[in-house]
Formats: structure tokens, sequence, C-alpha cells
């Protein structure tokens, strides 16, 4: 990938990578307000993507490609994109380190990945930053810090080059979702994010910066194939159940909340675990006040009652085009929107 010597600002776009899909967004400033500039879903082969890592870049360019001039909605107006790392895949640790030097700083979270991530530091990518400073003789640093596996941040690089796009820059994911909630009201204050995804529910807690991170091999694509096999249903039907019935009142619900209710009990008790950690960690003020639900099966019928009684949170179903104007562009409000979260907390960052 060419690197430039001279930056240009330029319009920048969010590229999220999904397990069988990137969805793509670019907004503008119209006036006082957040537009869409373009946006769509380019589905790929869900081989491509092997425990985050791009198996074959160019042939996932190669699906992509075709399709970026013809999305769902407008045209990109920018080559430059930023994209967003599963948080599955991601080590993510906050430090409480003395007061130090910037050397000596970058050797302790050194010291510190090499004891707590368990994966060699030569295959990571790291980086940190200081959220919180307290001077004084008993005085500390708070660090973030994010460790991220070479294998998958290089075939991403491999992708873009292929696709002749420019990385303008790469986050977390949960960074970008938080994003896209804060900017639609969904979240503040002590705010429990749960990003439901199709193969992973991943979850933070955001309070001013997102202090940790949990994650449970459990998602949309699980749910249905739980039906599949339990219910002696095809996909397609399991699929049309999951979205149309859920777990709410109906003639299927007894049928279907039996064949989940597992695995909805370990998501909850992944969610708790969070929470727990969060609220330990302080002087035992720190409260989790509310909960809110993303991703592509957040709005499946039923969900938001069986956590919000189960959590015993104040609990929303996010809307990440809340605050957006979409005017002219089409959407299915309560399926496809939710699934444009994490591309719109990228494409948010990539704002002039």
């Amino acid at each position: 990938m060419r690197v430039p010597l001279i930056y240009k600002q330029t319009p920048q776009f969010g590229f999220d990578i999904g397990t069988h899909a990137v969805k793509i967004v670019q907004l503008r400033k119209a006036g006082n307000k957040t537009a869409v500039q373009a946006f769509g879903s380019i589905d790929f082969p869900p081989e491509a993507v092997v425990e985050g890592i791009i198996a074959d870049p160019e042939q996932m360019a190669a699906a992509i490609k075709p399709h970026l001039d013809k999305l769902a909605f407008g045209k990109l107006s920018s080559r430059r994109a930023i994209t967003g790392l599963p948080a599955a895949k991601l080590f993510t640790r906050t430090l409480q380190l003395p007061l130090m030097n910037d050397a000596d700083l970058h050797q302790a979270v050194q010291y510190e990945v090499e004891q707590y991530v368990p994966v060699p530091i030569s295959d990571l990518y790291v980086d940190y930053e200081v959220i919180n400073s307290v001077p004084g003789k008993e005085g500390h640093i708070d660090i973030l810090m994010m460790a991220a596996p070479r294998a998958i941040v290089d075939s991403y690089i491999k992708l873009f080059d292929s696709l002749g796009l420019e990385i303008g820059s790469v986050e977390a994911s949960m960074t970008s979702v938080v994003r896209a909630l804060l900017h639609s009201g969904d979240a503040s204050g002590s705010t429990l994010v749960v990003d439901i995804g199709s193969v992973s529910t991943d979850m933070t807690i955001y309070d001013k910066y997102t202090p940790l991170t949990g994650s449970v091999a459990i998602g949309g694509e699980t749910y249905t194939e739980t039906l599949v096999k339990t219910l002696g249903l095809k996909p397609e039907q399991a699929d049309e159940i999951k979205v149309k019935f859920g777990v709410a009142p109906s003639g299927m619900r007894d049928k279907v909340f039996a064949a989940l209710e597992p695995q909805f009990g370990v998501v909850s008790k992944e969610i708790r675990k969070v929470v727990k950690f969060y609220q330990d960690r302080g002087d035992g003020r720190q409260k989790v006040q509310s909960m809110v639900i993303t991703g592509g099966t957040a709005n499946m019928p039923g969900i938001e009652q069986y956590f919000r009684a189960v959590i015993g949170l104040p609990l929303r179903i996010a809307d990440p085009w809340r605050n957006i104007h979409i005017k002219h562009a089409t959407l299915d409000a309560h399926h496809e929107a939710p699934m444009y979260t994490t591309a719109i907390g990228l494409a948010l960052r990539g704002l002039l």
C-alpha cells in the first residue's frame, strides 16, 4: 500500500468487515445536521474470513470491488476508509501504573502485554493511551491498552491494497459502536452496550471511555443454527421464525424459548461478569445506569424484554440512524438499520 508523504484532508467513509458482508457508510455535514452521502452492504463468501483473518484478500477484493460504485444509496466521494477490528479478537485492558516518563511508560506497557496477553508480543500490534492522570506523591496514571493480532491487521491492509483504497485509520469495532450510540443519544453516563452480531455478542461499558470489553461466541447465526437442530427446520425457516416471532408471545414462543434459553443464559452470564468487574473496580460508587442493545439481532422479538428482566437494568434497542438525515434514502428501519451501527460509528470519525 502506498504511504502518502503529504497528508491531504479528505472525507473518509466507514468500512465495517463482518463475517460474510461489509457494511459501508459515508456521512457528510449538511448545515448543522449529519446526512448520508452513501451506504450499502456487500456480501462475500463466509469462508473468506477465518478467526478474524481475511484468508484470501485478493479473492475477497474481487467480490467487493464491482459493487463499490453500486451501493444501495448514493456514491462514495472518497477512497480513504476507516475500518474496525473485531472486538472478540482484540486484547483490551485498563492498567493503573505509577507516574512515569514516556519512555518508561512504553516499557511498562510492553511488560504488561507480555504478562497478561496469551500471544507473543512479536505477533501483536500494541497501542495505548492515557485516560486519567492523578498527580502527587500517591499519584498514578490509568492506561487503556489494546493489542491486535498482526495476522488480522496485515490481512486488512492487503485487502484495502487490493481494493485500491487507502486506510485512514483503524480502531476497535466497539469504539465505533459506542461513538454511533453517543451520536444517536442511545448511550450516556455509564451505559452497558451489547452488540449482537452474526457469530458473537460483544459488550462494553461506556463511561467517558470504554474501560473494558467482553465477548462470547454466540450471535444471530448461532440462534438460527440452534433452531434448525432443535426444531428440525430448514435454515430459511429458522431464520424467518427468529426474525418474525423470536421469543415474544406467540404460538411458537415456548418451543423457540426452550431452544434458545441456554444460549441466552451464557450471554447473560458474560454480561453480569462485565458489569461486576466494572463496579468492583471503583470505590463502590460506580454503577451501570442503563443498557442498550444493537447489532443485526437486536430487533429479535422478545429479546429486549428477556434481557431487561434478567439483567435488571433500564434497556432500550438502539437506533443508530437517529440524528442522521436520510430523507432520500430507503432503509428497513426494523431489520436492516441496526446492522450498520459499526459502519456509522466509523463514518462519524471520518466527518470533516
